[in-house]
């Protein structure tokens, strides 16, 4: 597996690279991070570290460094020798091609998202993308995605014989212990709390939610996860800006094994994406489904993708990403509803049916369907000493 940052953190990248490994294969996860030592093992694979010197992308320009990281990656698939190649969203497609190329490997495609539909800074990076997927992904032995909406968006753009498989961000979290959320806010177990699990960013609805959030007197609000460079700064100016400093904390990540333990106390779970480009309209976050996984309602935005699913499972209230004011009334439905016996029944049906051990299996039925993947019988892949 290749992926563009560290796999410690990705849910969905360890979730699937656990499953194949329990299922016989033997997994390496080449990142762009730094691993201990350069190798390490979790969750039953092996990380090996493609970082470049940091010499290199201090001294040389982003071009070239992409350049150089692109040559990292391929010298790695080189040294494993793997039977199959499977590459993490459009940054690892280019290198997954090459190194698949060269090794006689075989190409899974994972698009976490719809990558020619997100709103780009630059337009000639969507271009870019755009024209790599347009010449790899009809060549790939199999292309998984995240919704039903993208799965289908990509089989008519590439006008693949074949729709991807869809393996949702499914949690395979569980909560275990108390995760010292309100411990660490100083909130007793009545006080109302909100939530907005994963990183702060642009487009995610963070300004609405202090909009709404700064109204209903009494509510607390935390965001749980590191921010998107530069964009914390950004959120603590806006917090200041509307007065609520007080109600409002910014609390980074936590290790994947507690987050669930955290969220289970939070009385709502909130995602916002904004309704601004076609990802976003396809899109299951996964948020999403720790909230579910985790027993707390959740308040999303009215797109397709999500509402669909809320509103089959009955487990919370979607409104307009820009409206605060129906982002409050929202809120103050799902305090209303605490202790709710009914709305308690649906979360823990939808915990039940949306579950990983459910949903790995069509990632692990793609690979077995793939000729000559990598299982325990006969496997050859292996790290030079």
């Amino acid at each position: 597996m290749l992926l563009h940052k560290s796999s410690e953190f990705d849910s969905r990248v360890r979730r699937e690279a656990s499953a194949l490994a329990d299922d016989g294969h033997e997994l390496f996860v080449l990142e762009l991070a730094d691993v201990p030592g350069g190798r390490s093992a979790l969750d039953g694979f092996v990380r090996l570290s493609c970082m470049p010197p940091p010499w290199v992308r201090r001294r040389l320009p982003a071009l070239v460094y992409r350049a150089v990281m692109l040559l990292y990656f391929v010298r790695g698939i080189i040294r494993v020798r793997p039977q199959v190649v499977h590459a993490h969203d459009a940054a690892m497609l280019l290198p997954g091609a090459l190194g698949a190329w060269i090794t006689g490997a075989a190409l899974v495609y994972d698009s976490h998202e719809l990558a020619t539909g997100v709103p780009y800074r630059e337009r000639i990076w969507a271009w870019f993308v755009g024209a790599i997927e347009r010449v790899i992904v009809p060549r790939c032995a199999g292309v998984i995605t995240v919704s039903d909406g993208i799965a289908q968006r990509l089989a008519q753009r590439y006008r693949l014989p074949v729709t991807p498989t869809v393996v949702r961000n499914v949690s395979a979290l569980a909560v275990r212990g108390e995760g010292g959320l309100r411990r660490r806010l100083n909130l007793d177990a009545q006080a109302p709390l909100v939530l907005h699990q994963g990183a702060p960013a642009p487009d995610r609805g963070c300004e609405v939610l202090l909009d709404a959030v700064s109204g209903l007197e009494g509510v607390r609000l935390v965001f749980l996860g590191d921010p998107e460079p530069g964009y914390g700064e950004r959120l603590a100016v806006e917090i200041a800006r509307r007065g609520v400093a007080d109600r409002v904390a910014l609390l980074p990540s936590v290790p994947l094994d507690d987050l669930l333990a955290h969220t289970a106390e939070a009385d709502v779970g909130v995602t916002l994406l904004r309704d601004n480009c076609e990802n976003h309209r396809l899109a299951l976050p996964n948020k999403l489904f720790e909230y579910i996984a985790a027993g707390i309602p959740v308040i999303a935005s009215a797109l397709p993708e999500t509402q669909k699913l809320v509103e089959a499972y009955g487990v919370g209230w979607c409104v307009p990403p820009r409206e605060p004011a129906r982002l409050a009334s929202a809120i103050e439905d799902a305090l209303a509803a605490r202790g709710d016996p009914a709305l308690g029944d649906r979360l823990r049906l939808a915990a039940q049916e949306l579950r990983w051990s459910r949903e790995r299996r069509r990632l692990l039925e793609l690979y077995g369907g793939l000729a000559g993947g990598a299982r325990r019988e006969g496997r050859r892949a292996r790290v030079p000493a």
